[in-house]
């Protein structure tokens, strides 16, 4: 889209801000109301297709029925054209931060109290949804952002659906089975979904940010979609030993694969992490001592504490000088957390747009590849699987299972971080 265009004769785009599988946000100036928003522009090559397009108005109708502070606010809607093509947007809240899936990209683990308050806020956002008949459906760390106060703000209400009713499976021709690690048992299988499908997908969201990674990982979508269905999830705590016992209480109950074993719903979830949160800041914190440098346990450089503690000098020993501050390293945490440093950081409602030292010159070609090969190939780039669809191939020349489409193309040039949409070659291509 050109700049300076004009939708629905009231939003002057003004940049891209990110661009993901099936649409792409601008960051544009409300002539009526003078603000900055962020427009949420369907790509033109897909508009004119039905169920894509259908998914973009429910996204419209879904988020726009809500009134929350944890759920990206949804003003505006409308279609344009530009150049003869058909341009669905919709005007949303322009927030600035990042998705919980950047702060998860190097694997690292939050702070268990960042990770409990996060997943709260999520909750607070679901029990609104659930309160008004919407199942969000898609809860992951790519669809969480936090705002420039470390506030938690829930997004992409696309797949959303009333309560009660059917779900796509993962065998269905050319369906997008989208991220298939935080997919519910009952998604997996097509079945009518609830509350408590969110309410599991949250659970994964919680291991992976007390954790660094989602419970159950595989080559294919399919792979981790049987163990969602078919596997015991290992405790938290086997990846991260000094978590806490009511942590894998809490998050196995979320993962049951027994919907009715779950907690009933969002407020009973959040109750947990409550108590949990409470368990956590009652526990005694260790008693610092004095080491040969002088430098006492639980001081700043000292990792598990986080908080300065007044020193323990030995009898007669010689005043240390104070150390400099060192610069913060800009890690994002929510408002109530320990006191971590926020960095106002332009992010975009599907991903951020860095400056142009932090961007991929060329996608890699992933044809031919398996899943897992072309993960590692876009890691290595910088970039990240958006999503995988069975079917629709630009090239049968390649293996059952395998990369046979990609989107965008190969030899894009895309901001670091960005998410590709995968195709892979099913049977049924093959015999058609």
């Amino acid at each position: 889209m050109d700049l300076d265009h004009v939708l629905g004769g009231r939003y002057v785009v003004s940049g891209q801000l990110g661009r993901g599988g099936m649409a792409e946000v601008h960051l544009a100036h409300d002539l009526r109301l003078d603000r900055q928003v962020a427009v949420k522009v369907l790509r033109p090559d897909i508009a004119l297709d039905p169920t894509y397009l259908a998914r973009f108005r429910r996204e419209a109708l879904s988020a726009a029925s809500l009134n929350h502070p944890s759920v990206v606010a949804v003003f505006d809607s409308g279609e344009d054209t530009a150049a003869g093509r058909l341009l669905p947007y919709l005007v949303m809240e322009y927030v600035r931060g990042p998705t919980l899936a950047e702060l998860l990209r190097d694997g690292t683990p939050r702070p268990v109290a960042e990770a409990l308050r996060l997943t709260r806020s999520v909750l607070d956002a679901l029990a609104h949804a659930h309160a008004h008949g919407i199942v969000h459906r898609d809860i992951k760390p790519a669809n969480v952002m936090l705002d420039e106060y470390g506030l938690v703000k829930v997004m992409d209400f696309g797949i959303a659906r009333p309560m009660n009713t059917t779900g796509a499976t993962l065998t269905q021709s050319a369906m997008v089975i989208g991220t298939a690690e935080y997919l519910s048992p009952e998604q997996a299988k097509g079945l009518a979904v609830d509350a408590r499908a969110d309410l599991y997908s949250t659970g994964v969201l919680l291991y992976e940010l007390l954790t660094g990674r989602p419970p159950f990982v595989g080559d294919t979508p399919l792979q981790v979609a049987w163990q969602h269905l078919q596997a015991t999830p290992e405790p938290p705590s086997v990846h991260v030993p000094e978590l806490d016992q009511a942590c894998d209480r809490l998050v196995l109950r979320a993962l049951a694969k027994d919907r009715d074993e779950r907690f009933a719903g969002a407020a009973e979830m959040r109750a947990a992490l409550d108590e949990a949160l409470r368990s956590l800041e009652a526990a005694p914190a260790p008693t610092p001592t004095a080491v040969d440098d002088g430098t006492p346990a639980g001081s700043p450089a000292d990792p598990p504490s986080g908080r300065r503690r007044g020193s323990q000098r030995r009898p007669k020993q010689k005043a240390q000088p104070k150390p400099k501050p060192k610069p913060a390293r800009g890690r994002f945490a929510a408002a109530a957390a320990t006191g971590v440093v926020l960095l106002g950081v332009v992010g975009a409602l599907l991903a951020f747009e860095p400056s142009a030292a932090h961007r991929v010159d060329v996608t890699p070609d992933l044809t031919g590849q398996t899943l897992a090969q072309a993960r590692i190939s876009l890691h290595r780039a910088g970039l990240a699987v958006d999503g995988v669809r069975m079917g629709g191939c630009s090239t049968f020349a390649v293996p059952l299972r395998h990369v046979c489409g990609q989107a965008p193309a190969a030899g894009s040039v895309l901001p670091a971080g960005e998410g590709i949409t995968l195709r892979l070659l099913p049977a049924a291509d093959v015999a058609g």
